[in-house]
């Protein structure tokens, strides 16, 4: 059976290590394989993966956003008037559309018919509108689909969605739904990260059963959910300058057992020991929405600084930056004892970013720097 696993643009290389992690071969059943990666321009990545058995393993990841089981595929659509009949003859292809549905069905009870809505995309130059594609499939489904199917507009039982890469369409039903996306996080501000991704950078620490888990600039906390849903862990410590994020953090990882300390800090200045921690993940601002108007270098020479300070040798360091550059000049003036090892591009709300992954290697942190005096003139 063939599925999409849909993530952030630029995560679909972390989703399939993830796959390849978390769902391996059984004695009854082979792994999954990848058939390929698409993309919607700037909205997200889409894996294309036959997986035999249950989709649930499917749901439980953590770094995708949606799972939808494809239902029906159409080749060579010509982008004139001919494709959209191309498109109304694939959709309603029973051969493959019967299995998709069933799949549907044992996740909702076994409901066979009721309301749907389409959700059309279309990728490429064609001489019809996303409209013209949505109906088209519209009129597939209530045509040819087994059981009895209502178009509405919202709150579908059923939803599909179409998209147009150039030439070859995708039908597929979606599985999950938006408390997938969340992941049950009760408060969000703004500049939050989306669990998907937070749960990429996780992954990126190695999480072992020993980890004491640091995040110092935490905001609402999804890092650090994360990492809790990653598996055993020692320590977790987050903490933001802001108390308004403080107190959504505190809500967001009541319920989580272990040991857990949030506090207000400054990331700047950690109240914690040196070498007292032993993976790092954090999100620096972006200059966009928190810490403008700020001096962003100095900002990253100083949290760069305290994080190799408390970073035990060894231990792993995962930054999600929009300005690499940035980051890599912070770096080599404050902490060149974290070196880069891999980066990974991705789009946050928009903006182009990059995880950057670190190891802390033996050896004294700098002390920082006085800043540089003005020239005589300048002084007053």
């Amino acid at each position: 059976m063939l599925y999409l696993l849909q993530t952030l643009p630029g995560l679909a290389p972390l989703t399939w290590r993830e796959v390849e992690q978390k769902i391996q071969f059984e004695s009854n059943r082979p792994a999954p394989r990848q058939i390929g990666m698409r993309g919607v321009p700037a909205r997200n990545d889409v894996i294309i993966c036959d997986h035999q058995g249950s989709p649930r393993p499917l749901l439980a990841l953590r770094t995708i956003e949606d799972v939808f089981v494809v239902a029906s595929r159409g080749f060579n659509i010509a982008p004139d008037e001919r494709g959209l009949r191309q498109i109304y003859a694939a959709t309603r292809n029973e051969a493959t559309v019967k299995p998709a549905l069933e799949v549907w069905q044992r996740l909702n009870a076994g409901k066979r018919s009721g309301t749907f809505r389409v959700v059309a995309r279309m990728v490429g130059k064609h001489n019809f509108h996303r409209h013209e594609l949505g109906r088209a499939v519209t009129d597939a489904i209530r045509d040819g689909w087994p059981g009895r199917w209502q178009a509405v507009k919202e709150e579908a039982d059923l939803e599909v969605w179409a998209t147009l890469f150039e030439r070859e369409l995708i039908v597929a039903i979606r599985l999950s739904d938006s408390s997938l996306r969340m992941r049950g996080k009760i408060a969000h501000l703004p500049a939050s990260l989306r669990p998907a991704l937070a749960a990429a950078m996780v992954m990126l620490t190695q999480p072992a059963e020993d980890d004491i888990f640091l995040d110092p600039m935490a905001g609402v906390g999804t890092l650090l959910l994360e990492r809790a849903a990653a598996g055993p862990f020692t320590a977790l410590y987050g903490g933001d300058i802001s108390p308004a994020a403080v107190t959504a953090m505190q809500a967001n990882l009541r319920g989580i057992r272990g040991q857990i300390e949030v506090r207000r800090w400054n990331a700047e200045k950690l109240p914690l020991p040196d070498a007292s921690v032993t993976k790092v993940a954090v999100n620096l601002p972006f200059g966009t929405q928190i810490g403008e108007g700020e001096d962003l270098n100095e900002l990253y020479r100083d949290v760069l600084r305290q994080i190799a300070r408390v970073l035990k040798p060894g231990g792993r360091l995962v930054t999600l930056v929009a300005d690499q550059q940035l980051l890599d000049r912070a770096r080599a003036q404050a902490a060149p004892v974290l070196r880069a090892t891999a980066r990974h591009r991705v789009l946050v709300l928009g903006h182009r970013a990059t995880i950057c992954e670190h190891i802390r290697v033996p050896g004294p942190v700098p002390p920082p720097q006085p800043p540089t005096p003005p020239e005589d003139d300048d002084w007053e």
